[in-house]
């Protein structure tokens, strides 16, 4: 029996042995590292993300200034002219040195022209209400001998055409009055003298009073020459000198009177002021006017163009 019991406790203990070894197979199992397997991997090339280009904002481009005119129509399909202010102010010149031997040429583009018929003052007329006649001692021929004269008194050299230029049609006379200007290529200065056209009942007074007497108002007419359609004029021509001496002597007349010189007219015609920078277009009084009312007025306009033009010495 006792045998038999130390055999079963041996078995007991070989039992208890086995276990404890599986235990710390176990143990061993679980302590022990594990080896981690390395992967590397190759370095993939991501493409750097592309800018969206900024575009660059096209310069804004400074838009050209809209040249001022020199002058515009006075009215739709009118061709009188108003001059640009700014330009008119420009032309500060009083006096104009004139070249050696300056020979004047007065001539008429409208010879028939005369005044308002007066008991002392009649003609016949070259048709009912014309204020036209063809005797040349009592239309503006008259002044412009009288006005050669003043000039020569005051130390000018003068010639005065007295061709009529008006027939046979008086709308082209503007280029027979040219081809007397170049029949005297010797001048310089050259006057067209003409009479202006008004209503005679409400100009019968349209004077200045100077010294007592009644004296016709004035004004001059320049041409710029840009005509009433393209093409009208082959030559062009520096209408601003013209412009400046009307001006100056406009500026002379006023001192004496400030009404003595309407404002100049400025028109798209030419009047053959392509010819010379002293080219001037005189409308000298009107019909409303007597011959003694213009007769009058012609020794201060004498005065005003021998003080603007300048005679060597």
């Amino acid at each position: 029996m006792k045998r038999r019991v130390i055999v079963l406790l041996l078995c007991a203990l070989a039992l208890t042995g086995c276990g404890r070894k599986e235990d710390a197979d176990v143990q061993m199992n679980e302590t022990e590292p594990t080896t981690a397997v390395q992967v590397t991997l190759a370095p993939t090339d991501i493409p750097a993300p592309t800018a969206t280009p900024v575009p660059t904002p096209a310069p804004t481009p400074t838009p050209a200034p809209t040249p001022t005119p020199l002058f515009v129509p006075k009215e739709e399909g009118s061709n009188d002219l108003i001059i640009n202010r700014d330009l008119y102010d420009s032309f500060i010149q009083t006096e104009f040195a004139l070249p050696e031997n300056p020979i004047v040429l007065i001539y008429h583009t409208h010879a028939e022209e005369a005044y308002r018929q007066t008991r002392g003052y009649t003609y016949e007329e070259t048709g009912k209400d014309t204020y036209k006649t063809l005797d040349q001692t009592k239309s503006v021929v008259a002044l412009g001998k009288l006005l050669k004269q003043a000039l020569e008194e005051r130390g000018f050299t003068v010639i005065h055409d007295t061709t009529d230029v008006e027939p046979p049609e008086i709308r082209s006379a503007y280029s027979r009055s040219l081809e007397v200007m170049e029949k005297h290529p010797e001048a310089v200065i050259y006057i067209d003298l003409h009479r202006n056209t008004a209503n005679v009942k409400a100009k019968r007074d349209d004077v200045v009073m100077l010294n007592e007497q009644r004296c016709a108002r004035l004004f001059f007419v320049v041409g710029t020459g840009v005509g009433a359609y393209e093409g009208e004029y082959d030559t062009h021509h520096d209408w601003q000198k013209n412009y400046a001496l009307a001006k100056a002597v406009t500026l002379r007349l006023r001192q004496i009177d400030p009404a003595f010189a309407l404002d100049i007219r400025l028109k798209v015609g030419r009047y053959n002021q392509h010819v010379s920078p002293y080219c001037m277009l005189i409308e000298l009084g009107h019909n409303a006017n007597t011959f003694e009312d213009a007769q009058n007025t012609v020794p201060y306009l004498a005065d005003a163009l021998a003080a603007t033009l300048i005679l060597p010495e």
